[in-house]
């Protein structure tokens, strides 16, 4: 690796050096440099791929989302047709004098 003889000066506030010292720490950089230079060589304006990876999250999320509204439609009718069964029931239980 070649020596870093440039500088890129960016200014920031105190609390914001303090913020960035803490974040770097804690993911195991040496500096804010190291931290800085892995962040910047890993930027990617092109989200093109991170936008199709979203939109197939997206088409599997309302395809989930058809399958769970049709299985609550189909518990619903369930419910429905065994109302109507324990009504059935019960009239017959008072017409035939059980209740």
């Amino acid at each position: 690796m070649p020596t870093a003889t440039e500088r890129i000066p960016v200014l920031v506030t105190k609390v914001d050096k303090s913020r960035f010292e803490k974040k770097a720490k804690r993911l195991g950089f040496r500096s804010i440099g190291d931290f800085a230079r892995q962040a910047m060589t890993g930027f990617n304006p092109n989200r093109a791929e991170e936008e199709a990876a979203f939109d197939a999250l997206l088409k599997n999320v309302k395809k989930g989302t058809r399958k769970a509204e049709q299985r609550i439609d189909q518990t619903l009718k369930a419910c429905d047709d065994s109302n109507l069964r324990m009504a059935q029931l019960d009239a017959w239980m008072r017409q035939n004098g059980y209740a």
